[in-house]
């Protein structure tokens, strides 16, 4: 594309997106600048060589070797891997595949919110997201929870554009070959960082079962051959070898549920440690876009629902999850910022507008100053 036909597809909104998206690479540049290079990191890094080396299999029993390989072939790559003993020199290079994920769901999440919503539900999607405590935290370190999320999010919506296709008269499933490719990879990524996320499979099914029920056949081809696509690029990380991918999917822990009751007292300080890091104003938001949803007619459609399903599934099964309990929430986030951000898009153009407008631009302000200051706080005590 020459540059004149770049210039006529920047507008305003894109370059309003693109500064978003520098604030937040600037946060997480700052996080790793100040934060060393943790203890688990150190792990991942270890574990992925050591799996490139074929000398030990990177994955567990909760989660495949994407992860590690990732940070190991970034430190490889930076030549971290023959000065080990000053690993976290070469931090920032370890964990740049992770921020990138981190900046590959934020546009996700704005290109998403932009087709559903338009200009407004972009602008409140990507300014939750950027100005998350949590999201800046984990997109600057090496983890599993930024690259399932991504991954997730990218398994959802990558579904329902699927479907949305299926109303076009033309050889359908060939058609899709691209878009198969990119669903497969999604789920690839999605369940390689964590086995448990594989639930997310039945709403992506149900999705496109809902949106494409005019071609039902379709949409199980098309699902069962990006599933296929899935599971070979999954292969792909145990280096094709069946016997380790074969005893890797026997022994992994697909959905690890509590045995224990349904406790309040339990799972209150998850979802308190959870939901305050990222501010009050997130939490008032999500109430006010909950009972918005509840009582008004015109913003209950399948914009909005799909993603509060998505993330009301992951919430609660994170509550009754041994181990993956903060992953699934953390999944969940960017599927209620952009229910929040479809609902607020109606609340601003509606008779309300001026009330949702204090209460949303309040939100947002307060977002902001959290997260800096949760920065600050946070570097000020690494010194």
């Amino acid at each position: 594309m020459s540059i004149s036909g770049i210039r006529s597809r920047l507008g305003v909104p894109q370059i309003a997106a693109l500064l978003l998206l520098l604030v937040f690479l600037a946060q997480c540049l700052w996080f790793s600048a100040h934060v060393p290079l943790s203890a688990m990191e150190g792990s991942y890094v270890e574990a992925g060589l050591l799996h490139l080396e074929r000398l030990s299999n990177a994955g567990t029993s909760e989660r495949s070797p994407l992860v590690p390989l990732l940070a190991g072939v970034a430190a490889r790559i930076s030549g971290a891997e023959s000065h080990y003993a000053r690993l976290g020199n070469y931090r920032f290079w370890i964990r740049l595949p992770f921020l990138f994920a981190g900046l590959l769901l934020s546009a996700s999440l704005w290109y998403v919110a932009r087709r559903l919503y338009g200009n407004i539900g972009g602008y409140v999607a990507l300014g939750l997201y950027c100005f998350s405590p949590v999201m800046v935290g984990w997109a600057s370190q090496v983890g599993a929870d930024i690259v399932g999320a991504w991954g997730a999010f990218g398994l959802i919506f990558t579904s329902i554009a699927v479907a949305h296709t299926l109303y076009a008269p033309r050889e359908v499933v060939l058609w899709n070959w691209r878009r198969i490719l990119l669903m497969g990879l999604s789920m690839a990524i999605c369940i390689g960082a964590q086995f448990s996320l594989w639930i997310l499979l039945v709403p992506a099914l149900a999705f496109m079962l809902w949106v494409g029920h005019v071609r039902r056949g379709a949409v199980l081809a098309i699902f069962a051959a990006a599933s296929v696509t899935g599971l070979v690029l999954l292969w792909a990380l145990y280096s094709f070898r069946p016997l380790v991918f074969g005893r890797a999917l026997v022994n992994a822990d697909w959905l690890e549920i509590s045995s224990q009751s349904f406790s309040w007292n339990a799972i209150a300080p998850l979802l308190a440690t959870f939901f305050l890091q990222n501010g009050v104003g997130l939490v008032l938001l999500l109430v006010v876009s909950l009972v918005t949803f509840a009582v008004w007619k015109r913003s209950r459609f399948f914009g909005t629902a799909a993603p509060l399903l998505t993330g009301v599934l992951l919430a609660v099964l994170a509550l009754r999850l041994h181990f993956a309990g903060f992953t699934f929430l953390f999944v969940a986030l960017p599927f209620l910022v952009l229910f929040m951000a479809g609902v607020s898009a109606d609340l601003l153009q509606s008779r309300y507008a001026v009330l949702a407008n204090a209460v949303i631009v309040g939100v947002l302000v307060a977002n902001a100053m959290i997260d800096i200051y949760s920065l600050l706080h946070l570097t000020s005590r690494s010194r």
